[in-house]
């Protein structure tokens, strides 16, 4: 039996690595023999920069602002020759940055961002690569954008520092003073959602709820992004919000592709392919994989979206274990899908037993594989 274990991250319990080692230790227990491919995956959010270790092996760290404006330790990395930086957005407007009591994507920014890609930028790179997703944001880019040089101003000429619930405020922006080496560079947003940043399923209406808002925040959040596309298109800016993808860790998406020129992609895609994971499924019985979630945010192009169309076009079987499995999601190319939290368990004791939990239903599939051989 040859086995695939790829699994994204499992928020709060483990990381995607983790996640791979517990399910190739549950094919192990029931087929010694087996070959078990142990290839973590990421989707542009939380963890990609390790998962992209090895295509991106030069970390470089300094210090940020987290979304909220504290300085906190951040890091991104180069490719072996120094010309290409992957930036995990994460690393400083991360959601899971914060406490559960500060979050609120009425008041957090992305200024972090924009401090990562200086960074990048003074190492001497000539294409950046940005992952999207896992934001506590919902400020379209602005944070960023400013702390590259672009401004924003409200109707009566005063300049603001907007986040989530101050872009309605927005009347103006400025793009002339941005880092000139912005336009000599390359961008690509790697999208966690191909989701658009504006309509009903856009940035606000999809994602504000669990990034700590409200309904009321939704509807203000929406309006505020809405404001900021027209003052950036009246600025030069191009799109109109309705892009797949510019809804990405709330509107960044949209702020790289507007003020930056970005190319938007799904971001499990372009892991999966530096990962190499196209080259090892010939010959494969199964795909093992995982994520703490498995509902409809999945089918807007994370890991196991993508994972699902690779499976197919090859014939292989795709099984998901996830903490939670929602009954009505059905994604063409998954075999099956298995909650493996015990009905009825409180939340923090099936992050606790996450790990173990993950190695039991993997060894309940590939003992279920091998009495089918």
């Amino acid at each position: 039996m040859r086995v695939i274990c790829a699994p994204d991250k499992f928020k709060q319990c483990c990381t995607a690595a983790e996640a791979a080692e517990a399910l190739a230790s549950g094919v192990l227990s029931v087929v010694p023999d087996a070959e078990v491919i142990r290839l973590p995956g990421a989707d542009g959010g939380d963890g990609t920069l390790d998962v992209l270790r090895d295509a991106f092996p030069n970390r470089r760290e300094l210090r940020v602002q987290d979304a909220l404006g504290r300085e906190i330790d951040a890091a991104f990395a180069l490719n072996a020759d120094g010309t290409v930086a992957l930036i995990e957005s994460a690393q400083s407007c991360g959601l899971a940055r914060l406490p559960d009591v500060d979050r609120n994507p009425a008041v957090t920014h992305t200024y972090g961002v924009g401090q990562l890609i200086l960074a990048a930028l003074d190492a001497g790179v000539r294409e950046i690569a940005i992952g999207l997703g896992g934001s506590a944001t919902s400020d379209g880019g602005t944070g960023m954008a400013r702390a590259l040089g672009a401004r924003f101003f409200d109707e009566s000429g005063a300049e603001i520092h907007p986040a989530g619930e101050t872009l309605v405020k927005v009347r103006k922006c400025d793009l002339s003073g941005i880092d000139s080496r912005i336009a000599q560079t390359k961008f690509r947003a790697l999208c966690d959602v191909m989701t658009p940043m504006l309509g009903p399923e856009g940035a606000s209406r999809k994602f504000v709820a669990q990034k700590g808002g409200t309904t009321r925040t939704m509807y203000k959040l929406e309006e505020g992004l809405a404001m900021l596309h027209l003052a950036v298109t009246e600025a030069g800016g191009r799109g109109n919000g309705l892009e797949p993808g510019t809804g990405a860790a709330g509107g960044l998406g949209f702020g790289l592709y507007s003020m930056f020129g970005a190319e938007l992609e799904p971001g499990a895609d372009t892991v999966l392919e530096l990962i190499g994971f196209r080259d090892l499924l010939d010959g494969v019985d199964l795909v093992l994989t995982g994520e703490g979630s498995y509902d409809h945010q999945t089918e807007d192009g994370k890991l196991i979206a993508a994972l699902a169309e690779d499976c197919k076009s090859n014939g292989v079987p795709l099984v998901v274990l996830a903490g939670e499995v929602a009954a009505d999601v059905n994604i063409d190319g998954v075999s099956a899908a298995f909650g493996i939290s015990p009905y009825g368990a409180r939340r923090q004791d099936s992050l606790n037993e996450g790990k173990s939990n993950l190695q039991k239903h993997a060894a309940y599939v590939a003992r279920l594989m091998a009495n089918r051989s």
